[in-house]
């Protein structure tokens, strides 16, 4: 419990919050621009309907995406980044955009679903595109196989045979719901070749770290609105799908599960002032 009160002393000390503000000065203003960007976007084009939680959550996934893309590409490294992670994010990035271009089931209610929200989606396929064109090959020499030994396929598999069992229907067009579905479970999962990466190495990379905790960060919203509207991904006239909307629930607990006990030592190196490539240091 001592993190909080060492943040606290750093805030309220000048001088501490000065050194802090110093250190992570690159971090406090990237995430300022996109406050900045956030609001913008709030202001002109969305009605301010509770909908457009989908949309914040999209863009802090996309942003997260830039910032490990302009890590990679300023250190000329990719070290410490997992090639099975940013590839089951591409797959599942694809099929959701095949299902919300040309349909309007899953969209947000407000102006940000007309167009926004599939722009930032789009976007965020390309950023995690560039992520597994520099890793498989502008800097392959960087990154060690030997230590992304998860097998992708063990996610996306399981993944596609749920969405073709459990798959709520507002598209009322199976393939788009499936493929909606598919996109969602298999992003409960696909943090693990990372996660899995870390333990492999014994070491974590900086932006590696902040890129988990803002995709944690972009799902908790994503949560957060389909709880307060998962009776519509139900369909109580077929018993397979009248409890489909607490199974989508079930599945994004699940990851927040998988990512609790990063999360929480990845706030408490933030609370104690530790760089976060201590995060699997147990003094933490």
């Amino acid at each position: 419990m001592a993190g909080g009160p060492a943040f606290l002393t750093t805030i309220q000390d000048p001088e501490k919050f000065k050194a802090w503000a110093t250190k992570n000065s690159g971090a406090l203003k990237a995430w300022g621009m996109f406050t900045g960007v956030v609001i913008t976007l709030f202001y002109f084009f969305s009605d301010g309907d509770f909908s457009f939680l989908m949309t914040l959550s999209s863009l802090i996934g996309a942003f997260s995406f830039l910032m490990v893309v302009y890590k990679i590409e300023s250190s000329k490294s990719c070290a410490g980044v997992s090639l099975k992670m940013n590839e089951c994010y591409v797959i599942l990035l694809f099929a959701r955009l095949c299902s919300i271009i040309p349909f309007e089931g899953y969209l947000p209610y407000d102006r940000s679903g007309d167009w926004l929200y599939q722009t930032v989606e789009a976007i965020a396929l390309c950023l995690a595109g560039t992520v597994v064109y520099m890793v498989r090959i502008r800097y392959k020499e960087t990154y060690d196989p030997s230590s992304d030994q998860l097998n992708h396929l063990f996610l996306i598999v399981p993944a596609a045979i749920l969405a073709a069992i459990f798959h709520p229907s507002l598209n009322a067009f199976m393939p788009a719901d499936m493929s909606w579905t598919f996109a969602l479970y298999l992003e409960s999962v696909c943090v693990l070749p990372q996660l899995f990466m870390f333990q492999k190495e014994g070491k974590v990379e900086p932006f590696t770290t902040h890129f988990l905790a803002g995709q944690a960060l972009s799902k908790f919203l994503s949560f957060v609105f389909w709880v307060s509207s998962y009776n519509e991904l139900n369909d109580h006239t077929k018993p397979l799908k009248s409890f489909v909307g607490v199974w989508v629930i079930g599945m994004q607990v699940v990851q927040l599960i998988l990512m609790g006990d990063f999360i929480y030592h990845y706030v408490r190196c933030l609370s104690k002032g530790v760089p976060v490539q201590f995060i699997l240091n147990e003094d933490v």
